[in-house]
């Protein structure tokens, strides 16, 4: 395989650039294999920061995650929550970003959960830490640990960091275990399957209700008004320069009660959706089946 192969390959293989190929190819001695571990190395870019909090006074714990690309300093993903519940405090930092993140959403639904105080305060911890992080020439856990510190000042703060390091294509893909299983277990505390509110979409040339079957895709919009579905319908694709937007979802079970068609639906590992449907209505139906969530998801 010629040299402009290789650095083809490469390219589609990592998502690297031409000339970050081109230098793995030379310190490589043009090995391929070789070529794609360098790469890698070359392309942990990404921070993971998984953090675990105890205000020692209040009765409080909290859970953060914090995504930064070192060479930007640009801050891809936030994500928290705080609650009276001691048991989120037992949820491992050592699992994969995704699921850690996955938990810290599924805690601000639980028991014990402090949703307003993260509603409230989550924006400004956001743009506090974002400001911090860009006069910080190289950051690591212990510039973290201080960031969060001064934010919550003067709260006396037991603070515990796992840092990470990933390259561009394991932070873009899922990880390989929640394609596999539809909950996931974290040290004891099981976040089980997040069922949304949803609305099927109607049209008056669709498919009407008593022919839908299970396994077709229809077109929904997630009407839940719980914290949790913002980040849900952000992760799944649902909205779009801020407006919700029709998400395409498998329909698993169609059940008739009460005059009224409940459709159970699938958007992704762990999250469902129920929508009630009128026993005359017609509905969107995506007619072609395809893996409608490999276009939809950004990694």
């Amino acid at each position: 395989m010629k040299q402009a192969d290789h650095i083809k390959l490469l390219m589609e293989e990592t998502g690297c650039e031409e000339p970050q190929a081109e230098l793995a190819l030379n310190l490589s001695d043009n090995n391929l294999e070789k070529a794609l571990s360098t790469i890698s190395f070359l392309l942990k870019v990404i921070k993971i920061f998984k953090i675990k909090l105890i205000f020692l006074k209040e009765n409080m714990y909290g859970l953060v995650q914090i995504a930064i690309n070192m060479k930007t300093s640009e801050t891809l993903r936030f994500s928290t929550a705080f609650s009276q519940n001691p048991a989120i405090y037992e949820i491992s930092e050592n699992i994969d970003w995704f699921s850690f993140e996955k938990a810290i959403f599924s805690a601000r639904i639980e028991t014990g959960s402090l949703e307003k105080y993260t509603q409230n305060i989550e924006e400004n911890f956001k743009l506090y830490l974002q400001q911090a992080i860009k006069e910080i020439i190289f950051v690591s856990s212990d510039e973290i640990s201080d960031i969060i510190k001064a934010f919550f000042s003067p709260s006396d703060i037991d603070i515990k960091i796992l840092e990470e390091e990933l390259n561009l294509t394991q932070f873009k893909k899922f990880p390989d275990n929640n394609l596999k299983s539809n909950c996931i277990s974290l040290t004891g505390y099981d976040i089980g399957f997040v069922k949304l509110e949803a609305q099927i979409l109607e049209d008056t040339n669709g498919k009407h209700i008593k022919k839908i079957q299970e396994g077709e895709t229809v077109f929904s919009l997630i009407t839940d008004k719980r914290d949790i579905s913002h980040y849900l319908v952000h992760l799944i694709g649902g909205k779009e320069n801020g407006i919700i937007s029709p998400i395409p979802a498998t329909v698993q079970k169609v059940c008739y009660k009460n005059e009224i068609y409940e459709v159970h639906l699938y958007y992704a590992p762990s999250i469902t959706g129920l929508a009630k449907v009128q026993k005359d209505s017609k509905l969107k139906v995506l007619e072609e089946k395809q893996l409608w969530w490999e276009k939809i998801l950004p990694w």
